[in-house]
């Protein structure tokens, strides 16, 4: 019967448009997240496009471009870099012979650096050496094995080899110093798709370079940055006045990731509008109930129906209409993560479950709060309205 007397004045298609208005800045609030979720590998791994945060720099090329201690130090100091890191080099020289099973051994003089682990892309823990150790990993380029398969093996009929086997293949180094030469057994560990140098441990170089050039100096002739924004105006304006050089691929990537993440925070901050105005919407709508029943829920108080009795009332109408909402708001953020993952595979974003799962989380943990909100907001008016003296005037907040 209470129910009955309260709900004479309950409009259903008004009721019906402020869910649904509810449902859409819900929808656009998670659709949003799930789009952070799914695509926040791309943004904070180190070696996609979106997510380099890093920038090599390097000067002039000349007899003397190695780059000072005080040039070091005066990096360091700049608010817009994080970190900085120098790439060291073998100071011997490094032939690097591989053997294939029913092939002509390949041999090929390189280059060996190293920088801090850091700034590497690979995270593996056979990324280390020591004296003793029987072999050396080795991280390349990810382009050096599309050169070999399409350049190399392609004109000499050499296996084409892919990055799931690369480990297997074992390699030969022969490092001549000044002072003696040694072999090392090697092998690829890893390709890179953020640096463009081939990489061993820094305690490798660091040992080969004392054992067998003892009296050479390894200098730094280019220095990785893990800055805040490499499109920063202030850190290329900083970069021009020292005339370092960069990559200008690295900036424009910058740039792409900072105005995608513009983009998804200006949408993620219009659906939080629409969501605070439809729950706003929704209180002022229940205050209007509650106005309009003052006669009757006063009445109802006067024969003994206790004010949680009354309030129950408009907490299922509360309750209906946010259920109502995150339902439908969950609906979509499904049907828009099925039609945006084509899109999503163009970036190299794996297809998984675990956005769908922080979904139905954050509408659980949504419903819960926003019900407990209009939970203390009715009792809140409720106990104003049958309060002594006391007559409800207004539909304030």
């Amino acid at each position: 019967m209470i129910d009955i007397l309260l709900k004479k004045q309950v409009d259903k298609s008004q009721l019906l448009f402020f869910a649904l208005s509810s449902s859409l800045g819900l929808a656009i609030l998670l659709i949003v997240i799930q789009l952070f979720i799914d695509t926040r590998p791309v943004f904070s791994s180190e070696n996609d496009l979106l997510g380099n945060q890093n920038l090599i720099i390097y000067k002039d090329l000349g007899r003397d471009n190695a780059f000072t201690t005080d040039e070091i130090e005066e990096l360091k100091q700049q608010p817009f870099i994080n970190k900085t890191g120098g790439f060291t080099h073998g100071t011997y020289r490094v032939l690097a012979s591989v053997t294939l099973p029913n092939y002509t051994g390949i041999s090929t003089e390189m280059f060996l650096e190293a920088v801090g682990d850091e700034f590497i892309d690979i995270k593996s823990d056979d990324w280390k050496w020591q004296p003793g150790d029987r072999e050396v990993p080795i991280i390349i380029p990810k382009n050096y094995i599309n050169l070999y398969n399409f350049g190399y093996a392609a004109s000499t009929g050499m296996p084409q080899i892919n990055e799931k086997i690369i480990r297997q293949i074992p390699i030969d180094l022969k490092l001549t110093g000044s002072s003696k030469t040694e072999l090392y057994p090697a092998y690829i560990l890893d390709a890179s798709e953020k640096i463009n140098s081939i990489l061993v441990p820094e305690s490798f170089l660091s040992y080969t370079n004392k054992t067998l050039s003892p009296l050479k100096e390894s200098k730094i002739s280019r220095i990785i940055l893990d800055v805040i924004n490499p499109s920063d105006p202030k850190l290329l304006q900083f970069l021009a006045s020292k005339k370092y050089n960069y990559l200008s691929n690295d900036v424009q990537n910058s740039k792409l990731s900072y105005v995608l993440k513009l983009i998804l925070s200006i949408v993620l901050g219009i659906g939080l509008l629409i969501t605070f105005l439809s729950i706003y919407l929704v209180i002022t709508n229940i205050n209007l109930l509650i106005l309009k029943n003052k006669q009757t829920i006063t009445q109802l108080h006067f024969l003994g129906y206790s004010k949680a009795q009354i309030a129950k009332v408009y907490h299922t109408i509360a309750y209906k209409i946010l259920a109502i909402s995150i339902v439908v708001a969950l609906v979509l953020s499904v049907i828009s993560k099925i039609i945006i993952s084509p899109y999503l595979a163009l970036l190299h974003v794996e297809k998984t479950m675990t956005s769908i799962i922080y979904l139905v989380v954050i509408s659980i943990v949504l419903f819960i709060l926003l019900a407990l909100y209009y939970r203390n907001h009715t009792n809140s008016k409720i106990q104003q309205m049958l309060r002594p003296n006391t007559s409800l005037l207004t539909t304030e907040n």
